[in-house]
C-alpha cells in the first residue's frame, strides 16, 4: 500500500518552503485586497471597477463633485463605489433620496459617521483662534456667528 503514494514522497528545504509560504502569502493577499469588492455586484449596482486596496479612489482624480456627476453619467441614478474596501452607494433621484431619508429611514441606518464641521465650527468660531476663522465660522453658520458677534 505505501508504494502506491511513493510519488507523493516530497524532500523538503529551505528555498522550497520560502517558495510555498510566499505564493500561500501572495494568495492571501491577493483575497484580501478584493475579497470585499464584490458586494456592490450582489445588490445589482453598477461600479466602475475597483483597483485592489485602494478601491476607486483613482476615479476621484479630477474632484469629488465632477466625480459624482460622472458616476450618475456612466452607471445611472443608483450606483456605488469602493473608497478603499469601504463601499459607499450613490443616490441621486430625489423621490429614491425621499424614500430613504424619510420613510424606510430605519432599513439605512449603517452610514457614516458624522462630520467634523460641527465640532470644527466651535473652535473656530471660539476666541483666540487664527484672524481668518471667525469669517468662516460666519460662513460655516452665519446664524448662530451673527448672535455670538452681538454678544461681543
Amino acid at each position: 500500500m505505501m508504494e502506491a503514494w511513493g510519488f507523493l514522497k516530497l524532500e523538503v528545504n529551505g528555498p522550497m518552503v520560502t517558495v510555498a509560504l510566499s505564493v500561500a502569502l501572495l494568495a492571501l493577499l491577493k483575497w484580501y485586497s478584493t475579497s470585499a469588492f464584490s458586494r456592490l455586484e450582489k445588490l445589482g449596482l453598477r461600479h466602475p471597477k475597483p483597483s485592489p486596496f485602494i478601491g476607486n479612489l483613482t476615479f476621484f482624480r479630477q474632484g469629488f463633485w465632477e466625480s459624482q456627476m460622472e458616476l450618475r453619467r456612466l452607471y445611472g441614478p443608483l450606483c456605488g463605489y469602493y473608497l478603499g474596501r469601504r463601499m459607499f452607494i450613490v443616490i441621486s433621484e430625489p423621490d429614491m433620496i425621499k424614500q430613504v431619508l424619510v420613510e424606510n429611514f430605519s432599513n439605512f441606518t449603517n452610514r457614516m459617521p458624522q462630520s467634523i464641521m460641527p465640532t470644527f465650527r466651535h473652535h473656530v468660531a471660539s476666541r483666540g483662534m487664527w484672524p481668518g476663522g471667525r469669517r468662516l465660522a460666519c460662513y460655516l453658520h452665519p446664524f448662530r456667528m451673527a448672535e455670538g458677534i452681538a454678544e461681543v
